[in-house]
Protein backbone atom coordinates (compact mmCIF):
# COMPACT_ATOMS: atom_id res chain seq x y z
CA UNK A 1 0.00 0.00 0.00
CA UNK A 2 1.50 2.82 -0.79
CA UNK A 3 2.10 5.76 1.58
CA UNK A 4 -0.04 8.92 1.47
CA UNK A 5 1.37 12.33 1.98
CA UNK A 6 0.39 14.56 4.70
CA UNK A 7 -2.06 16.99 2.78
CA UNK A 8 -3.64 13.61 1.21
CA UNK A 9 -4.60 12.44 4.49
CA UNK A 10 -6.38 15.89 6.14
CA UNK A 11 -7.97 16.07 2.69
CA UNK A 12 -9.54 12.56 3.43
CA UNK A 13 -10.01 13.34 7.16
CA UNK A 14 -12.04 16.27 6.21
CA UNK A 15 -14.31 14.25 2.48
CA UNK A 16 -14.69 11.60 5.97
CA UNK A 17 -16.01 14.05 8.37
CA UNK A 18 -18.12 15.59 6.02
CA UNK A 19 -19.42 12.09 5.12
CA UNK A 20 -20.19 11.72 8.24
CA UNK A 21 -21.79 14.43 9.17
CA UNK A 22 -23.96 14.61 6.13
CA UNK A 23 -24.47 10.78 4.80
CA UNK A 24 -25.85 10.01 7.92
CA UNK A 25 -28.27 12.42 7.46
CA UNK A 26 -30.11 10.85 4.54
CA UNK A 27 -29.58 7.67 5.93
CA UNK A 28 -31.50 8.83 9.05
CA UNK A 29 -33.84 10.04 6.74
CA UNK A 30 -34.84 7.15 4.69
CA UNK A 31 -35.12 5.12 7.75
CA UNK A 32 -37.87 6.90 9.01
CA UNK A 33 -39.15 7.62 6.01
CA UNK A 34 -38.85 3.72 5.36
CA UNK A 35 -41.02 3.19 8.96
CA UNK A 36 -43.69 5.72 8.26
CA UNK A 37 -44.54 4.35 5.30
CA UNK A 38 -44.68 0.70 6.55
CA UNK A 39 -46.83 2.20 9.27
CA UNK A 40 -49.33 3.91 6.85
CA UNK A 41 -49.53 0.40 4.77
CA UNK A 42 -50.27 -2.04 7.79
CA UNK A 43 -53.36 0.22 8.28
CA UNK A 44 -55.07 0.07 5.41
CA UNK A 45 -57.51 -2.71 5.93
CA UNK A 46 -58.61 -0.10 8.65
CA UNK A 47 -60.41 1.39 5.44
CA UNK A 48 -62.50 -1.51 4.48
CA UNK A 49 -65.55 -2.44 6.63
CA UNK A 50 -65.34 -4.31 9.66
CA UNK A 51 -66.45 -8.08 9.33
CA UNK A 52 -69.49 -9.38 10.73
CA UNK A 53 -69.02 -10.94 13.91
CA UNK A 54 -68.84 -14.70 13.67
CA UNK A 55 -71.25 -16.96 15.01
CA UNK A 56 -71.36 -20.65 15.68
CA UNK A 57 -73.06 -23.06 13.44
CA UNK A 58 -76.62 -23.64 14.99
CA UNK A 59 -77.62 -27.10 14.97
CA UNK A 60 -79.58 -27.91 11.98
CA UNK A 61 -81.22 -30.71 10.02
CA UNK A 62 -80.82 -31.57 6.26
CA UNK A 63 -83.76 -31.88 4.11
CA UNK A 64 -85.01 -31.90 0.39
CA UNK A 65 -80.93 -32.92 -0.52
CA UNK A 66 -80.94 -33.63 -3.69
CA UNK A 67 -77.69 -34.24 -5.80
CA UNK A 68 -76.83 -34.92 -9.29
CA UNK A 69 -73.17 -35.32 -10.93
CA UNK A 70 -72.42 -31.93 -10.73
CA UNK A 71 -74.53 -29.58 -8.81
CA UNK A 72 -76.74 -30.64 -5.53
CA UNK A 73 -78.92 -28.29 -3.75
CA UNK A 74 -80.58 -29.05 0.38
CA UNK A 75 -82.36 -27.52 2.68
CA UNK A 76 -81.54 -27.02 6.22
CA UNK A 77 -83.90 -26.72 8.69
CA UNK A 78 -83.41 -24.51 11.74
CA UNK A 79 -86.13 -23.06 14.17
CA UNK A 80 -85.07 -20.13 15.47
CA UNK A 81 -82.92 -18.89 12.46
CA UNK A 82 -81.44 -15.20 12.13
CA UNK A 83 -79.82 -14.38 8.90
CA UNK A 84 -76.23 -14.81 10.94
CA UNK A 85 -76.99 -18.30 12.54
CA UNK A 86 -77.99 -19.14 9.07
CA UNK A 87 -75.24 -17.73 7.20
CA UNK A 88 -73.44 -19.65 9.16
CA UNK A 89 -75.37 -22.95 9.18
CA UNK A 90 -74.87 -21.98 4.72
CA UNK A 91 -70.84 -21.84 5.27
CA UNK A 92 -70.58 -24.58 7.57
CA UNK A 93 -72.28 -26.90 5.32
CA UNK A 94 -70.75 -25.72 2.43
CA UNK A 95 -67.26 -27.20 4.18
CA UNK A 96 -68.31 -30.96 3.79
CA UNK A 97 -69.46 -30.65 -0.16
CA UNK A 98 -67.99 -33.03 -2.32
CA UNK A 99 -65.05 -32.32 -4.70
CA UNK A 100 -67.19 -33.90 -7.54
CA UNK A 101 -70.13 -30.66 -7.16
CA UNK A 102 -69.75 -27.48 -8.95
CA UNK A 103 -72.89 -26.06 -8.33
CA UNK A 104 -74.58 -26.62 -5.07
CA UNK A 105 -77.56 -24.12 -3.32
CA UNK A 106 -78.49 -24.44 0.20
CA UNK A 107 -81.42 -22.96 1.39
CA UNK A 108 -81.83 -22.42 5.13
CA UNK A 109 -85.67 -22.30 6.75
CA UNK A 110 -87.30 -22.65 10.08
CA UNK A 111 -89.27 -25.37 9.31
CA UNK A 112 -89.94 -28.26 6.69
CA UNK A 113 -93.30 -26.32 5.90
CA UNK A 114 -91.72 -22.67 5.51
CA UNK A 115 -92.58 -21.77 1.57
CA UNK A 116 -90.08 -18.37 2.60
CA UNK A 117 -86.48 -19.06 3.26
CA UNK A 118 -84.12 -17.35 5.76
CA UNK A 119 -81.07 -17.51 3.55
CA UNK A 120 -79.96 -19.04 0.48
CA UNK A 121 -76.37 -19.51 -0.29
CA UNK A 122 -75.08 -20.70 -3.64
CA UNK A 123 -71.80 -21.96 -3.27
CA UNK A 124 -69.73 -22.50 -6.48
CA UNK A 125 -66.33 -24.51 -7.03
CA UNK A 126 -64.35 -22.16 -9.39
CA UNK A 127 -64.54 -19.00 -11.77
CA UNK A 128 -65.30 -21.99 -14.46
CA UNK A 129 -67.94 -23.15 -12.50
CA UNK A 130 -69.48 -19.60 -11.92
CA UNK A 131 -69.47 -18.98 -15.97
CA UNK A 132 -71.36 -22.52 -16.76
CA UNK A 133 -73.86 -22.04 -13.86
CA UNK A 134 -74.37 -18.90 -12.93
CA UNK A 135 -73.17 -17.21 -16.57
CA UNK A 136 -70.50 -15.43 -14.55
CA UNK A 137 -72.79 -13.43 -11.86
CA UNK A 138 -71.15 -15.16 -8.81
CA UNK A 139 -67.63 -13.61 -9.09
CA UNK A 140 -64.91 -14.65 -6.20
CA UNK A 141 -61.50 -13.22 -5.17
CA UNK A 142 -61.06 -16.93 -3.79
CA UNK A 143 -62.90 -20.20 -4.71
CA UNK A 144 -64.81 -21.85 -3.69
CA UNK A 145 -67.23 -19.12 -3.17
CA UNK A 146 -70.64 -18.63 -1.77
CA UNK A 147 -73.20 -16.07 -3.00
CA UNK A 148 -75.46 -15.18 0.10
CA UNK A 149 -78.81 -14.04 -0.21
CA UNK A 150 -80.58 -13.13 3.00
CA UNK A 151 -83.95 -11.56 3.03
CA UNK A 152 -85.20 -13.14 5.96
CA UNK A 153 -89.07 -11.47 5.52
CA UNK A 154 -90.05 -13.29 8.62
CA UNK A 155 -87.14 -11.76 10.69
Amino acid sequence: MPAISPEQAARRRKTNAKIFKFGCLPLAAIFVLVIVLAAVGSNQDDDKPAKEATVDAPAYTVANKQEKTKTGSVDLVVPDATVDTAKAAIEDYAQNIGDSFQDYAITVVRSNADKVYVCTGRWIRDEQASELYTGGKVKADSWPAIDMNCPDPKG
